[in-house]
């Protein structure tokens, strides 16, 4: 537990003795007060941060004065004023580059590069320095949103890169002023399982790693495993686990082929986390040996049968739902990765059983292009008949993702075309649906 080190006063206070209203609170950092004028304040900077983005180019010519705005209550007293306005900074800053890269808006003035010349070093300060955990994790939020959006120019220079990934190896490390025990003026090196606000400060600083693996590209992000795996790879600690298993899957995706040189490292962690008592951890492991699979390509095609033989039992009855998902996911991304590698004639039968997909709706993409291609190859003939009802049936289900129902509508296209006979057996209504909504998912 933190020590109080703020008095918090109403405005609305009816004049009470001074001392009475503050307590017996000792060494007071600072007194928040608390009325409707900062909540304005609060609410214009989210407000103009909301219609930068939504307005398009009708918001162009505020741009700059809301901008400005922000940045003079960058450093205002009251926290949730200056979380606001770090939103609005990066918000802005984004909604120009939009107008600038889809909009074709000439920025005749170079507004973009200074407003990114004084926004970006203010978060990468704030994420130094602040005390105040809940305005660090909006520091990298809108660090991660900004990168996502803008890319590695950002920065403007490769010092950036370099104070990026500062930070966030700080943040992982436990080393930032937020994270300093004010108690014995140390840092804590774990985290406390009880604090959410603890895991979430780490997950948002992990969460830039991906990000920053698609903005400088895998070759150049690669050799940053090194830095980053023993602050990602935790043994016992839960809340940990959850979010680094997740986060290491995806920092593989992004990477792609140059993971390779880590492939056993962190194969070995998602075999270890696929025995783990957490569902979370053993989905997220499994997505992550799928992801690494896709990734390292004929390196590691030689593993397909253990990797088989460990995500098999996962498929049963009451199994959780997002695990067995993924396993399928997994399967589909070794298919098309090195579909020689696979034995389709055992592998298919318990594929296609566990079809639909239950909860994780992102694997429909993988899983039904993955179909698509063995489709085309001849490879599923035997299949047809149990699958063209449930290709029917998803082609409506909205939960699918519109690119997942993209791909169904290809399968179905090709199988009302190749295969008339297997369409005997639906209506002439459901046939009209059918037509409707292959035309409507873009086939």
């Amino acid at each position: 537990q933190r020590r109080v080190r703020e008095a918090v006063v109403s405005t609305q206070s009816t004049g009470e003795d001074e001392d009475h209203v503050l307590g017996d609170y000792e060494n007071i950092e600072g007194i928040v007060v608390e009325n409707s004028y900062l909540e304005e304040k609060t609410d214009t900077l989210a407000s103009l941060a909301e219609l930068s983005i939504m307005m398009g180019p009708a918001f162009a010519p505020f741009i700059e004065e809301s901008f400005s705005y922000a940045l003079k209550m960058a450093d205002f007293s009251s926290p949730p004023v200056r979380k606001s306005a770090m939103l609005c900074l990066s918000q802005t800053a984004i909604a120009l580059h939009k107008l600038i890269h889809k909009n074709n808006y000439q920025d005749e003035s170079a507004l973009l590069p200074k407003m990114l010349s004084v926004s970006v070093p203010h978060l990468i300060e704030v994420v130094k320095t602040d005390k105040e955990r809940e305005l660090v994790c909006g520091a990298l939020e809108s660090l991660n949103e900004m990168l996502k959006e803008i890319g590695a120019e950002m920065g403007g220079n490769d010092a950036f890169l370099d104070e990026l990934i500062e930070i966030v190896k700080d943040v992982l490390s436990c080393s930032t002023a937020c994270q300093k025990d004010e108690e014995d003026d140390t840092y804590s090196e774990e985290v406390d399982d009880e604090s959410e606000l603890a895991t979430v400060l780490l997950d948002y600083a992990a969460s830039i790693l991906p990000t920053l693996a698609t903005a400088i590209g895998g070759a150049k992000f690669a050799p940053y495993y090194k830095m980053f795996l023993p602050l990602l790879l935790p043994k016992n600690n839960l809340c940990k686990k959850n979010w680094a298993s997740g986060t290491v899957a995806e920092m593989i995706q992004k990477t792609g082929p140059a993971v390779t040189p880590f492939a056993e490292t962190l194969l070995n962690y998602f075999l270890k986390g696929m025995k783990d008592s957490s569902p979370d951890v053993v989905s997220n492991c499994v997505f992550g040996i799928g992801a690494l699979a896709e990734a390292c390509g004929p390196a590691l095609a030689g593993q397909y049968p253990k990797f088989l033989e460990v995500l098999a039992p996962l498929l049963k009855e009451n199994g959780d739902g997002r695990t067995m998902d993924n396993v399928l996911g997994a399967v589909a991304r070794m298919i098309k990765t090195q579909p020689d590698a696979v034995n389709l004639s055992l592998v298919l039968p318990a594929f296609v059983q566990w079809l639909p997909l239950r909860e994780d709706m992102e694997e429909n993409v993988t899983v039904y292009s993955c179909l698509r291609y063995l489709l085309g190859a001849g490879a599923l003939n035997t299949h047809l008949p149990a699958l063209v009802p449930i290709f029917a049936a998803e082609l409506s289900n909205r939960k699918v993702g519109e690119e997942g129902r993209a791909e169904l509508a290809q399968i179905m296209t090709a199988v009302m075309t190749g295969y008339p006979d297997l369409m005997k057996n639906f209506g002439q209504d459901d046939l009209a649906k059918l037509q409707g909504l292959l035309v409507n998912n873009g086939s």
